[in-house]
């Protein structure tokens, strides 16, 4: 029988030395500082989430308290005391797990051998692991010889909840919090690792076990170690993908376009098709708020596409469609469907009303629908109401019917303009016989309420009446060329006849967008809180007069779009990296890249990027400069590798810093040309008036 020894990826690879810590350089420039000057204190506490390196740290200190060459930072690693340490059986290093032993009878039994003097090491060290796990009574009783250990003696304290640890434990140790790990660091020792296992994998697959670790190193290797086990020795996207049960992207993206679009029935079928996935809802819920966040983000800063570098095209295009407004309540509807998901019937029920609950608060444009009536039965002033309205709709619409067969007699081309005028006169003079026509034992209320409501509906028909005027007006002058002289007689005449009975105003607006040949049903309405409607940023509006707020924006700000596009021209003549920029077809951050460096050309193939300090954070995105890299290659026709340096010499000046400086240039001329005009000193001065130079701009 054959047994096969395994050591998982987080015990194989737990730091040897602090150089092989992860992240965490406060922390270890801390010890590394106290070790070196011989300030070591009796007592730290490690504290953070799990698997940040918390237990490491501790052993990697008593390593470097016993090594045999002396207290260092750098132990040696090769003598019995690091051996030992490593492989956990150095006696002098007592790793107690206060989980398990929290009773004070424990904390006794180690106070009771603490004065002993260490057998093999330097110090005698006490590493107490989870110590928030203790006993108010093992604290009282660790308080006084944790305050003043014999010299020999140091306390390691590891908690992942210092808020439990009493406060006068807390006051007697050297407190060290370590951070989460950001996802970049785990993703790149993730890397190291499978390329030293010799393990194959795919960028995308690590960096969906980096991002599953949530900030622990311990959880990403464990998450690699079952990776490789699903993968048969690889990792992959796919199996990683399964494994972590990873929502597609492109659901969230589907979801907020049909949100977006309004279309119920695309939100629900996508649903389904994740239920059918078997997707976990809140994490569905919670990469949709990922998404929307994002977009608000990208609104506000448009380079910051963040981790959907992959579907750029598709972000943007959301960002600029969707109303700010409108994202901030989808913003907030999920976020409340994910917090009240639990006390759903079911969860699919819940997610789905969320969504529901976000498309039936989109505003939608008003119509003219009106919801029907109820008559109350009980009331019998509400019943006499109702059945006056009644009166008044059927007398309405037979004088319509009346004055409708009267007008079908006639043929002339202006028929329709005498129909119009009929039937407003009988609009206007039927409601007020039905107030005329009601009984003496009706209230006075009814009565006001009634005339009230005949006002409104004779100002509606004026109304009406002038858009048909205008309708039937735009008809007869569309007639065939032989009837044109019969046509504008009748119209005049009838023309005549109606402005002495609508309102001047709605005659003039009428009249004239009928002369142009325009249905007033197809110009603006008036915007109004009820039907408002976004618009989206790809829709510009033009007009002829002056902006007044762009004015003063190009006053108050430092040069204006048009100069910026004017150095960058002028710019781009005179220098070639600058006109070789302006050829490049790359994302606006990976331009600002290459406006922000001068170029050293090594040979035909290799360039170097010569960067200021205070930009470099632009390179840190790898597919960034692999983007520049390529739209070079594309420019120059031939390959090109790319490298960065910092460099903050003054001797070459980047095509940021020479658009600066030309535009100083401009500046000071401008500034001079002011300064000689005769109109400019004849008006300083007669008015006393004098130049203020910080509102002068070139153009």
């Amino acid at each position: 029988m054959v047994i096969m020894s395994y050591q998982v990826l987080a015990r194989k690879w737990r730091p040897n030395s602090f150089s092989d810590v992860v992240g965490q350089e406060h922390v270890l420039t801390i010890l590394s500082n106290a070790l070196s000057l011989g300030r070591i204190h009796h007592a730290y506490l490690f504290s953070g989430t799990r698997g940040v390196g918390k237990t490491s740290i501790a052993r990697l200190l008593a390593k470097c308290l016993n090594c045999e060459t002396g207290v260092t930072a750098t132990p040696c690693g090769k003598c019995d005391n690091c051996r030992d340490i490593e492989q956990g059986r150095f006696v002098d290093l007592l790793e107690i797990d206060a989980a398990s032993r929290t009773k004070v009878e424990d904390t006794r039994e180690i106070l009771d051998n603490i004065q002993y003097l260490p057998t093999k090491g330097r110090f005698k060290i006490y590493l107490i692991d989870e110590v928030h796990m203790l006993s108010r009574s093992s604290f009282n009783a660790l308080l006084k010889t944790l305050e003043e250990p014999p010299e020999h003696v140091k306390f390691l304290l590891a908690t992942t909840d210092p808020q439990k640890l009493p406060i006068t434990i807390l006051s007697r140790c050297l407190h060290l919090h370590l951070n989460v790990l950001d996802t970049t660091l785990i993703n790149n020792q993730l890397m190291h690792i499978l390329e030293s296992e010799q393990i194959s994998s795919e960028p995308k697959a690590v960096q969906l076990l980096a991002k599953a670790a949530n900030g622990s190193m311990r959880d990403a290797l464990s998450l690699t170690d079952q990776a490789i086990a699903l993968g048969n020795g690889q990792v992959g996207t796919s199996s990683v993908t399964t494994m972590l049960g990873t929502l597609d992207r492109r659901v969230p993206f589907a979801l907020v376009e049909a949100l977006y679009r309004g279309e119920g029935s695309a939100l629900m079928q996508q649903l389904e098709a994740a239920a059918m996935q078997g997707v976990d809802w809140d994490s569905l819920l919670s990469e949709t708020i990922v998404l929307l966040h994002q977009i608000a983000l990208l609104q506000i800063v448009p380079t910051a596409v963040g981790d959907y570098g992959d579907s750029e095209e598709q972000i943007q295009f959301l960002a600029k469609n969707i109303a700010p407004n409108d994202l901030q309540l989808f913003y907030q509807i999920l976020l409340m469907g994910r917090k009240e998901l639990a006390f759903a019937p079911d969860k699919k029920m819940g997610v789905e009303m969320s969504f529901l609950r976000a498309l039936a608060f989109l505003p939608k444009p008003v119509t003219e629908s009106t919801p029907p009536q109820s008559i109350p039965q009980s009331d019998p002033e509400s019943t006499k109401h109702a059945v006056n309205q009644s009166a008044t709709k059927s007398i309405l619409a037979t004088e319509s019917t009346k004055s409708t067969k009267s007008t079908e007699k006639k043929s002339t081309p202006t028929v329709a303009q005498n129909v119009a005028t009929t039937e407003a006169e009988s609009l206007e003079s039927a409601p007020s016989t039905t107030v005329n026509s009601l009984p003496d034992e009706v209230p006075i209320s009814t009565k006001n309420i009634l005339a009230m409501r005949e006002q409104l509906i004779k100002e509606e028909q004026k109304r009406k009446k002038s858009e048909t005027v205008a309708k039937t007006h735009q008809a007869s002058t569309l007639q065939p060329t032989f009837k044109n002289d019969i046509s504008n007689k009748n119209n005049i005449s009838n023309k005549n006849d109606i402005s002495n009975k609508s309102d001047k105003s709605n005659k003039s607006v009428n009249s004239d967008l009928a002369v142009e040949g325009r249905d007033i049903d197809d110009c603006e309405e008036e915007m109004t809180a009820e039907n408002y409607q976004w618009q989206a940023k790809t829709v510009i509006e033009t007009k002829d007069e002056i902006d007044t707020k762009a004015f003063i924006a190009s006053l108050t700000g430092d040069k204006t779009a048009e100069m910026t596009q004017k150095l960058i021209a002028e710019m781009a003549s005179k220098d070639a990296w600058c006109g070789e920029i302006e050829k490049l077809s790359v994302p606006p951050l990976v331009k600002q890249i290459a406006v922000n460096s001068f170029v050293e050309q090594i040979d035909e193939t290799e360039l170097v990027l010569h960067m200021r300090s205070s930009v470099h954070y632009l390179t840190n995105s790898p597919d960034n400069l692999k983007k520049l890299e390529q739209a070079l290659a594309k420019v120059r026709n031939r390959p090109i590798k790319l490298s960065v340096v910092i460099d903050d010499s003054l001797d070459h000046k980047t095509p940021i810093e020479q658009r600066e400086a030309l535009y100083q240039e401009k500046l000071k001329a401008a500034k001079t040309e002011i300064h000689q005009d005769e109109k400019v000193a004849l008006i300083c001065q007669f008015f006393e008036a004098q130049i203020d130079e910080e509102s002068i701009r070139p153009v």
